[in-house]
């Protein structure tokens, strides 16, 4: 979870980004996806994903919709875990 990397799919076309991104954040990894994913409906599932999943497996999905907010989001937890590895 401390690797300085993200997993992103800014304009996904089809379902299979959805299940890709839960498998980055099985994997640890932060991961951006947008347009935001059908599982807003979900509210157990949601708070899963974008909250509790880092305690589970370190990976946390951000879903926000302004891509200038959403590259800066990435671009600090790089920095953030760059800064941890003392790279």
């Amino acid at each position: 979870p401390d690797l300085p990397v993200a997993a992103a799919a800014p304009e996904y076309m089809e379902q299979k980004a959805t299940i890709d991104a839960f498998f980055a954040l099985a994997l640890g990894l932060y991961t951006y996806v947008n347009p935001v994913p059908a599982v807003t409906g979900a509210l157990n599932l949601v708070r899963l994903l974008t909250q509790d999943c880092k305690q589970v497996t370190g990976g946390i999905l951000s879903v926000e919709k302004d891509p200038v907010q959403a590259a800066n989001a990435i671009l600090a937890h790089i920095e953030a875990n760059r800064k941890k590895l003392g790279i």
